[in-house]
């Protein structure tokens, strides 16, 4: 199974900027390393739009409720677009483009609209605007925000942009989404994710050990869909029925392989989650100079009305009825609700005409977390590898096991595509929902745990 780092998510609320300055960040005696002189942290889970990263198969849940859910047309008139709908490529922005399209094909066949109503400017919701456009539908787009993008969020204030949501393609061969990055002249930085260390921030070195666990983690979750444990089973269940050693290195190679890349803890996981979907070939790519300008394209005809949060969604006879916020009533012959799966679950907005069967494939699923801080130096002081494991992660000397000590336990250099020196660290699960509150503690907390790792 392809990385699938961050679905992006967004929101003026979701983004923290901070500089922090040396004397309030803790940092090991021998430590010579710089401190960085800017950094951006993301809130994805606090942002009201988006309630967390993108979503995840909890054990219990079969991989066909995605499907229920990108079939589902309600009323003939409303369908449901997005990563959590995708059952070939959940996830992910190429998931949430193929929904989309497939959503506006739904409708057209279903209802044939005249006019068409798209709630959600995100990838999903762009990919469904663009198709029933070029269908010849008059379609509108309205999004809660005062911006496109959707859990893609492109920030400029560095002068480049940096991705604090989605900032990979995964799988290049084939995949819609690089022609459409072409097309915008995005350059698209290959991930080699074997040009990799680890390093430990109790002895400030590299760590075979930590090398070595991980590739066995590695070789044993793609073993699940072979051996097919019962649905009812989480991956923490399963590791530990294979002897799976949970020690300071082990829950280390957890959070960094499973927790970051599916948003939620093993023990929470569903043994389905490593047989849903497929991958592309040709390896993973970075993408720069702004992701959300694919979604700004793919709605360069389409009219889109923006800060106006939809709050329920009813048929009404041979049309669709949406209220916004402020009372206001706005129709359509047909209509494509493209928000996170997190709102829907809140009934944000309420669908009065939600099946059974949707309403419970909807409950099934579960909305995962991936955080982000990112750190931009003067110098590239790391090293010329692309990833770097930190086994200690945010807060040195924390227990091991405790979600302080599983806290950007993984950093990735950008600094060839940004241009300019800078590394992203991440954080999953309830390790990210229990990290500081304030974005000078997240960054406190990432430069103590990258200061330890290379004091030796």
């Amino acid at each position: 199974m392809d990385r699938r780092h961050f679905l992006g998510l967004v929101g003026v609320a979701a983004l923290g900027v901070a500089t922090p300055e040396s004397s309030a960040i803790s940092l090991p005696a021998r430590s010579s390393n710089p401190l960085p002189t800017a950094s951006l942290v993301s809130r994805w889970d606090t942002d009201p739009w988006a309630r967390g990263a993108y979503s995840a198969l909890p054990a219990g849940t079969s991989p066909n409720v995605r499907r229920i859910l990108a079939d589902a047309v309600l009323g003939h008139r409303i369908v449901l677009a997005g990563e959590y709908a995708s059952p070939y490529h959940p996830s992910t922005t190429t998931g949430a483009y193929l929904s989309g399209q497939h959503a506006a094909q739904r409708i057209l066949n279903h209802a044939q609209p005249r006019t068409a109503i798209v709630i959600g400017a995100g990838m999903a919701g762009a990919a469904a605007a663009q198709k029933l456009a070029q269908a010849g539908v008059r379609v509108k787009v309205i999004e809660a925000q005062n911006r496109v993008g959707g859990r893609i969020r492109s920030e400029n204030s560095w002068g480049a942009p940096v991705e604090l949501g989605a900032a990979w393609i995964h799988g290049t061969r084939d995949n819609p989404i690089v022609p459409l990055a072409k097309k915008q002249n995005l350059p698209l930085i290959r991930t080699d994710y074997e040009n990799s260390i680890a390093r430990d921030t109790m002895t400030g070195r590299e760590s075979e050990a930590a090398d070595r666990r991980s590739t066995q983690l590695v070789r044993l979750t793609e073993s699940i869909d072979d051996a097919w444990p019962p649905q009812s089973q989480s991956v923490g269940g399963w590791l530990a029925n294979q002897g799976w050693k949970r020690d300071r290195i082990g829950v280390w190679a957890e959070a960094t392989e499973i927790t970051q890349e599916y948003g939620i803890d093993p023990a929470a996981l569903g043994v389905r989650a490593y047989s849903e979907g497929g991958t592309y070939q040709g390896g993973d790519v970075m993408v720069g100079g702004g992701y959300s300008s694919i979604v700004s394209g793919l709605l360069t005809d389409v009219t889109v009305q923006r800060s106006t949060p939809i709050r329920d969604v009813s048929i009404a006879g041979q049309q669709v009825e949406m209220r916004t916020n402020d009372g206001r009533i706005l129709r359509a012959d047909a209509v494509v609700i493209a928000v996170p799966l997190a709102l829907l679950r809140a009934q944000y907005p309420l669908i009065a005409d939600l099946t059974p069967a949707v309403r419970r494939a909807l409950t099934s699923l579960r909305t995962g977390d991936l955080e982000k801080v990112v750190l931009r130096y003067d110098r590239q002081w790391w090293g010329d590898y692309r990833v770097y494991g930190i086994v200690g992660g945010g807060a040195p000397g924390a227990p091991a096991g405790s979600p302080a000590a599983l806290r950007w336990t993984e950093f990735y250099s950008l600094t060839d595509v940004l241009g300019f020196p800078a590394l992203v660290g991440f954080s999953g699960g309830s390790a990210a929902a229990t990290r500081p509150k304030s974005d000078a503690g997240c960054v406190r907390e990432a430069t103590a745990a990258l200061q330890a790792a290379f004091h030796g």
